[in-house]
């Protein structure tokens, strides 16, 4: 029994301006200083100080700043201290937070260490960072400082502020105590003139694997780390959980996740300027929807993945189910499929069962209300723990089909099943744009039952008239390549037009069609060019078929070595 993982690759390409060289950017203007004891980051007439302020996206963007590391960090003095500010530290965090109308708790990063400040001369006064803050770009920044207890004060030391709104500047102060660790408690107008150096940055870059476990319960995570960026080593985490923490290139496994999560590679130690890729997970872990008690309502199998189920005592004997091949019917549930061939076959398995029986199949046509036995659909019973293929024929291409599952006896059992060949599904190449790749030496089995004719091109000469169909795509190698429906999984009158140029705007090259006495095409090709084919029903029809793309092979060496 074959046992098929759902696996999505998450290909994170993360792109983002090149820069050449770190930006200066200037928030605010001159407009008033802060006072000789005023609240702000540069001040001698308190021992101890901490002061917070926030700027926000918008006045960084509109003063040209982008996501990236901001390394530095500058203050407009207009009047310098008269001494040091000891054990001065400057701290930085995103907020969603517009202005410090309260203490903000947010979780801080330390950029600059605690160090002595000293006076310095007026104008800009630029204080490098230790550990450079890695701005996403999106969020505001809250900034921190704090600094003593000094060694002396007086009534000077001043900076340009900007900003006349209440709330921009929140500090709390002492003369003797360090308040590095208390919350800021008086709030002021205006906020600190400053500047931002920030640098570019490349981002990591990473391939998701994803990977269902069996049971669709849970799913698995392999991240491939290719590039690391700006960064020496970086942390995989969802916002909440950090799965790897200070980890280089390779690949790492997270496994028994749940839910939706959102992953991102990020700079080690708390920086946020990794790319987010987000994904649901229940969109994919999640098993096709479960049969359903009626006929009425059966869902359709999806072949793009196998589906699961079990006969459990939530299920019903079906009102007006018909009784056939013997079976008597206690908890029967319904699923349903369009037969794209005359024949189905399925595999599938039987696990644990409460009585040991097994379950019970059969497959009916018609319509819920007035349905028919398929004759040698029905398995009666499977036993349990049992895989088997199942197949069943004389069906109609196109129509709808009804599955009946049951417990033998009214048995509990789980089951599996796998779509083999016969069933068919909305195509994914209904539209040019999404036209699946041929290589030579391939072939391809699809079908035309549920296509549109949506992007139904105008036919070629020969190639009959265009209608409901899909769509494929090659290379041409400068050689001729032979494209053809004539092949054994085929079952159905197709037209074939093969095409240059672009979607929507399209140039014949050739068609064929059973009425021109061929469904295939031999063309010369151009090395290089793109050729589109769009197979459809002849005369509208439908059904299943086989293309393939024949190339000659390679000519053998000639002439004698040298």
């Amino acid at each position: 029994m074959k046992k098929l993982l759902l696996i999505i690759i998450l290909s994170i390409n993360l792109l983002h301006k090149n820069k050449i060289v770190a930006q200066v950017i200037t928030l605010g203007t001159q407009v008033t200083q802060s006072g000789t004891s005023g609240s702000s980051p540069y001040n001698y007439f308190y021992e101890s100080r901490r002061v917070q302020f926030v700027y926000t996206r918008t006045e960084i963007v509109a003063a040209g700043g982008s996501a990236g590391l901001i390394t530095a960090i500058a203050w407009d003095v207009s009047q310098v201290n008269g001494g040091n500010l000891s054990n001065y530290a400057i701290k930085m965090a995103h907020t969603s937070a517009a202005d410090a109308s309260s203490h903000n708790a947010a979780s801080l990063t330390t950029v600059k260490n605690a160090h002595t400040l000293t006076p310095g001369a007026t104008g800009f006064r630029t204080i490098t960072f230790d550990n450079n803050f890695c701005w996403n770009g999106s969020d505001n920044i809250l900034v921190d400082v704090c600094w003593g207890v000094n060694g002396g004060f007086a009534s000077n030391g001043q900076v340009w502020m900007y900003n006349n709104v209440a709330n921009q500047t929140r500090a709390v102060n002492s003369s003797g105590t360090s308040q590095c660790g208390n919350n800021t408690t008086t709030a002021r107008n205006h906020k600190p003139r400053v500047q931002f150096t920030i640098s570019p940055i490349t981002i990591p870059t990473a391939t998701i694997t994803k990977t269902c476990d069996p049971d669709y319960q849970s799913y698995s995570l392999s991240v491939q780390i290719t590039n690391l960026g700006s960064f020496t080593s970086v942390d995989i985490t969802d916002g909440v959980t950090t799965y790897q923490s200070n980890v280089g290139l390779g690949t790492y496994t997270i496994t028994g996740l749940t839910g939706s999560k959102n992953i991102s590679i990020i700079q080690h130690g708390g920086g946020t300027c990794g790319y987010q890729q987000s994904f649901t997970a229940c969109d994919i872990c999640t098993s096709p929807t479960l049969p359903a008690n009626e006929c009425v309502g059966a869902p359709t199998i999806d072949l793009s993945q196998p589906f699961a189920g079990s006969t459990n005592c939530s299920y019903t004997a079906s009102a007006g189910s018909p009784s056939v091949c013997g079976m008597t019917i206690e908890n029967d549930s319904w699923m349903s499929f369009i037969a794209g061939s005359t024949t189905v076959e399925l595999e599938f398995e039987v696990g644990d069962c409460s009585s040991n029986f097994g379950i019970q199949l059969s497959v009916f046509g018609g319509s819920c209300g007035s349905l028919s036995l398929i004759t040698g659909s029905c398995v009666n019973p499977t036993g349990e723990n049992t895989t088997g293929t199942w197949n069943f024929s004389g069906l109609s291409i196109g129509a709808r089909y009804y599955i009946r599952i049951d417990g033998y006896a009214g048995d509990l059992c789980n089951y599996w099943f796998t779509p083999i060949s016969g069933i068919v599904i909305v195509p994914s190449n209904d539209l040019c744009a999404n036209a699946i790749t041929l290589s030579c030496g391939q072939t391809n089995v699809a079908s035309n039952i549920l296509a549109t004719a949506t992007d139904a091109p105008v036919a070629c000469t020969g190639g009959g008239t265009t209608s409901k169909g899909v769509w494929y795509r090659f290379v041409g190698s400068g050689n001729n390549i032979t494209v053809s429906t004539a092949n054994p999984q085929t079952n159905f009158a197709t037209n074939l037009n093969v095409y240059t140029g672009t979607c929507g705007s399209l140039t014949c090259v050739a068609g064929a069609s059973p009425s021109g006495g061929s469904t295939s095409l031999t063309i010369p090709t151009t090395n290089g060019t793109i050729y589109y084919i769009y197979v459809d029903g002849d005369g509208a029809s439908q059904g299943t078929f086989e293309i393939s793309l024949t190339c000659p092979p390679c000519p053998a060496n000639a002439g004698a070595w040298d």
